[in-house]
């Protein structure tokens, strides 16, 4: 794919990166990019290790979903909330908001905060959130920082919450009565609530009144489809209309020139290039016209299967791990 790849609108977080109004792509990023991809990648493998000789109890991870988000993470600023779920431990790397030694403490269920900083132990394990307070309970100042809300266990359940983080947005841009009380939480309503969810969990009620919810009140939302074609062990034509969530969402699709609807976008998660052009050019639309985007990512792999208490090589055919083998998005980068 041929791109500029470059972002005026939306300055990276990386080191290296470009200030605003420059690319962002330098060697240097691109390489760091793919740095956190492939060490995100060993600590998933080693994760499971240490859950299978006893160290741990339950091991969930995000192999598989590297590349789409170190690409999703060039797209936020500072200020921006994120509303997702069990899968983003490279996004939270990438944003420098986990560290090997963080990811490894939950995984052991450390119940020291400050090895621990997503919830001291306390949540399951791949539940990430960063603190919003400081040590008095007075608010830090969040338009400063990328901000984690806490994930939750019940899938499908960030999205409720990501309607309201979006929504707001919209009102600190909309109501003057609330100038008085932005600060520290929104810098004029350009803050972007980026939500992530797995392909099965679109299936869930809460998903499809969540989209419907943002749709009408046309916030800026930007919300990720992990999609790696199965929910456990049932494919995606078992449990997905048409098997396909780009066609069954076809309908939200806006029409040129109204702002009504969402911004569709569909991108494998291999393609590097494809998803940076992608988030940094949707997140655009999203902070400067309001208008809520969807990125699904499909093409996804899963290495090690679901989780730590199952193998996929027990429902998924020959012809599908070898695709995933070939078609790995670290191998692809």
């Amino acid at each position: 794919m041929s791109s500029p790849l470059t972002d005026r609108d939306s300055p990276s977080l990386t080191p290296g990166a470009a200030s605003a109004g420059g690319s962002q792509f330098t060697k240097e990023s691109i390489l760091r990019d793919y740095r956190i991809a492939f060490q995100s990648r060993q600590a998933s493998l080693i994760g499971r290790k240490e859950v299978f000789t006893g160290k741990a109890k339950f091991g969930i991870f995000g192999d598989g979903k590297e590349v789409a988000q170190v690409a999703l993470a060039r797209a936020f600023r500072p200020g921006d909330f994120r509303s997702g779920y069990y899968r983003d431990q490279t996004l939270m790397m990438a944003l420098g908001l986990l560290s090997l030694d963080q990811f490894f403490a939950q995984l052991y269920a450390d119940a020291d905060v400050e090895r621990e900083p997503c919830s001291a132990g306390r949540s399951m394990t791949a539940h990430f959130s960063t603190c919003m307070l400081n040590a008095d309970g007075s608010f830090k100042e969040l338009v400063d920082l990328v901000n984690v809300t806490a994930d939750v266990s019940p899938t499908g359940s960030q999205m409720p919450r990501l309607v309201g983080l979006a929504y707001a947005s919209r009102l600190y841009r909309e109501l003057p009565e609330l100038g008085g009380m932005m600060k520290p939480f929104s810098r004029h309503g350009e803050e972007v609530a980026f939500g992530t969810i797995g392909n099965a969990s679109c299936a869930e009620g809460m998903f499809w009144e969540a989209v419907n919810a943002v749709g009408v009140l046309q916030a800026p939302m930007l919300l990720s489809i992990w999609d790696d074609g199965y929910g456990i062990s049932v494919p995606n034509e078992l449990q997905i209309t048409k098997g396909d969530l780009s066609a069954v969402l076809s309908g939200f699709r806006r029409d040129p020139g109204s702002r009504q609807g969402y911004d569709l976008y569909t991108v494998k998660g291999w393609d590097y290039a494809g998803l940076c052009e992608t988030y940094l050019s949707a997140v655009q639309i999203v902070r400067r016209e309001q208008v809520p985007a969807i990125v699904h990512v499909n093409e996804m792999t899963q290495p090690q299967g679901h989780s730590t208490s199952g193998s996929h090589e027990r429902y998924k055919s020959r012809e599908r791990l070898d695709w995933e083998a070939e078609f790995d998005p670290l191998r692809k980068m």
